[in-house]
């Protein structure tokens, strides 16, 4: 609970059920109250039903909270300070610059993006309360050890930053960032300045844990360990994530992601059983991963075993645009067949039509492809798509070429191709097409290349 300073209230925690305190040690002034996050419960939600103007009014994109505004970033930004490493480079926060992250501890959240509703007890939530309780500002409602809640009365005036001149407003960076304390297993602390005191400490103070803080969480979840898999960064193209880093298992291993949609119940977009070098991670991005956080768990189940929480966003590469490359040999026209698209390399939209200009009129031809690229003479041409392991694959049926010597194909995923068992288009894969068509006195011929790597 996070109480105004000019407030005398008795000390609760936890708003329903119960006052919580514990001893600690005797040397720091944190405090316990019994509990502490599993990995099954490193997930948090916001249910944005802030009413005040002043709380969604950050409309300032930021790389390193990608996807998400107001209320939402605050909040992130609020539960990534007791992050076990700096969240990407740190940046974000003008009250502290190149310093997000700060609890050096086995501890890390995994954002989840947004609820639809403010849950109950356990389910991981933020969300705002109706009316006021005294001098409340927020409460967390536990047991921690099988989920939280946090509540944010409507009766004060919400503030989400980033900047630090509020006014007589509410911080709720400040709040939540208390507020995700007691979730962590943290009560109230004697110690003056710090983030879990009970009172507030005013303005954006408190958005910066302190030294006993950090003591705090390093002593429910231990000392940041030399063997914690680390992310130190990212390489998205088209849909295919590669990860660096270092304390990876070579099996086993699970990259979490946030959910793209409103709703879950906070369990992360998981991909499973993943293989790595020890220091990198390659995987097919889920259709139903958003922007977010990534993590990973290797093969342990411990504090220790889970990574640091890096920023990630998928759309920022989007489906990648198609590319040609090889010769279009001349035909009987004097020119060369030269192949193109029209749409999107996106298997769900399944809007790519192939395209050929500059070909023998009314001739009949067949698209083909396969996985590598090449350039061979091939009849009066070159063969651009290389077979590789897979060999190559026709599209059936075969095709007329226009009066005015084009074409244009609707590519249908659904269909196999005319060697029937292989070659079906999926999502994240890459293949090289090419175009061969009869040409009256030259036998045979064929267009450049193109090669795209297809989407969800």
């Amino acid at each position: 609970m996070r109480l105004r300073n000019w407030i005398l209230p008795a000390l609760a925690l936890c708003v329903g059920l119960g006052t919580y305190f514990s001893a600690s040690p005797a040397a720091e002034g944190f405090s316990t109250i019994g509990g502490t996050l599993s990995l099954s419960q490193r997930d948090f939600r916001v249910y944005n039903n802030f009413l005040d103007g002043t709380a969604n009014n950050n409309t300032t994109d930021d790389p390193n909270f990608p996807g998400y505004h107001g209320a939402v970033m605050a909040i992130w930004k609020a539960s990534i300070e007791w992050g076990s490493e700096l969240h990407g480079d740190g940046d974000g926060d003008p009250s502290q610059f190149g310093d997000l992250g700060s609890g050096g501890a086995n501890f890390d959240p995994s954002f989840q993006g947004l609820a639809t509703g403010v849950g109950g007890t356990n389910d991981n939530i933020h969300s705002a309360l109706d009316g006021c309780d005294g001098g409340t500002l927020a409460f967390t409602e536990t047991p921690i050890s099988n989920g939280w809640r946090i509540r944010y009365y409507e009766c004060w005036t919400w503030d989400d930053g980033p900047g630090t001149s509020i006014g007589f407003r509410e911080d709720i960076q400040s709040v939540a960032c208390h507020e995700y304390g007691h979730a962590l297993g943290l009560g109230h602390t004697s110690s003056t300045g710090a983030t879990m005191t009970a009172f507030s400490n005013g303005g954006t103070t408190d958005r910066s844990i302190a030294s006993d803080d950090i003591a705090g969480v390093q002593f429910l979840y231990g000392v940041k360990s030399a063997t914690k898999p680390r992310i130190d960064d990212t390489l998205v193209v088209g849909f295919n994530l590669t990860i660096n880093g270092a304390n990876f298992s070579a099996t086993g291993n699970e990259v979490w992601f946030t959910q793209a949609t409103a709703g879950g119940n906070g369990t992360p977009i998981k991909v499973t059983n993943v293989p790595s070098s020890g220091s990198q991670i390659n995987v097919l991005i889920p259709a139903a991963a958003g922007p977010g956080d990534i993590l990973v768990r290797n093969n342990g189940n411990g504090f220790a075993n889970l990574s640091n929480a890096y920023p990630f966003d998928p759309e920022i590469q989007g489906c990648p645009v198609p590319t040609t490359y090889c010769v279009a040999a001349p035909n009987s026209t004097g020119l060369g067949a030269e192949i193109g698209y029209l749409g999107t390399a996106s298997v769900s939209a399944e809007d790519l039509q192939l395209t050929i200009v500059n070909a023998p009129a009314n001739q009949f031809g067949v698209f083909f492809y396969g996985p590598n690229a090449t350039q061979s003479p091939f009849g009066q041409g070159f063969l651009c798509a290389g077979a590789g392991a897979t060999g190559l694959f026709r599209i059936k049926p075969p095709v007329q070429i226009s009066f005015l010597g084009t074409l244009s194909f609707n590519l249908d995923y659904d269909l196999p191709p005319m060697d029937a068992g292989q070659g079906m288009i999926e999502p994240g894969d890459l293949w090289h097409f090419q175009f061969w068509y009869r040409d009256p006195g030259n036998g045979f011929n064929l267009s450049n290349g193109l090669r795209v790597e297809f989407c969800p």
